[in-house]
């Protein structure tokens, strides 16, 4: 795997303004952001020239997932959120960013494969090639629906997003790289501790971080090594942050992935 720097997702968990997030992200280091599309205080159409203007290129844009097991469900819902994962593609093609990530189920449960489910997933493809953008599926609770969509729908355009902190926490024996390497277009590296998706810094929970480093190497090249780092503040072993103020905080975390080139 080769790829050009080192990516930070906008959001770690220190309510400040997005204009000073991001001013913060690039001082510390880093060569590119992604960014939330969903609610911020400020206008997340503003935010792709905002990061520019600073320095940063943008990795990839998270869509919206408040419920995404309506994706397999017949109704309203599940024709709401095909609609929200599109809008972000267009915004994707619109502001020339490579990359949707986008969530297929819950983490906390998984719905029955369906036949509605896979059209949908059929349909952003579609739309996903017209556009010519990337539309990557992260690993939540989701390794069946994952191995389903990748099964009935081959395409470029198509790929994975490695969430390493998932997978420790819910699906530790997928071996999710080694899985989907070929099609990683992207990736959220965080670390816990097995018993909850806390986001901490990388080396900070009990995930192997040589054995990732090395499955990495033999994945697809990515753009870059992102880090989603949006530690939960209500768990104890936040507790490691609690000194930090957010320059603090992001130096760590650029040392942190400088650990797993």
């Amino acid at each position: 795997m080769d790829m050009s720097g080192f990516g930070m997702f906008s959001w770690f968990s220190y309510q400040l303004p997005i204009q000073q997030r991001l001013q913060m992200i690039r001082s510390a280091g880093f060569d590119a952001v992604s960014l939330w599309w969903g609610d911020e205080l400020e206008d997340k159409n503003s935010q792709p020239e905002m990061a520019r203007k600073l320095g940063l290129d943008i990795d990839y844009v998270h869509a919206p997932c408040s419920n995404p097991n309506d994706l397999w469900a017949d109704g309203l819902n599940g024709d709401d959120y095909l609609r929200t994962i599109a809008s972000c593609i267009s915004d994707c093609e619109h502001y020339d960013i490579p990359t949707v990530v986008m969530h297929i189920t819950r983490l906390s449960s998984k719905p029955p494969i369906t036949q509605i489910g896979l059209e949908r997933m059929k349909r952003l493809v579609n739309f996903s090639e017209k556009k010519k953008i990337n539309l990557a599926l992260e690993n939540l609770d989701s390794i069946q629906h994952l191995d389903y969509v990748y099964e009935n729908i081959k395409s470029e355009y198509l790929g994975f997003c490695y969430d390493s902190g998932h997978e420790y926490f819910n699906h530790r024996d997928a071996d999710c790289l080694s899985r989907y390497g070929n099609k990683l277009f992207a990736v959220h590296l965080d670390d816990n501790c097995g018993d909850d998706d806390i986001h901490l810094l990388p080396y900070d929970g009990d995930i192997k971080w040589d054995i990732i480093k090395q499955k990495l190497k033999e994945c697809s090249d990515i753009r870059y090594l992102t880090l989603e780092v949006d530690f939960n503040r209500n768990h104890e072993k936040s507790s490691l942050y609690k000194d930090l103020s957010a320059n603090e905080f992001l130096a760590l975390a650029y040392e942190r992935i400088l650990l797993l080139k």
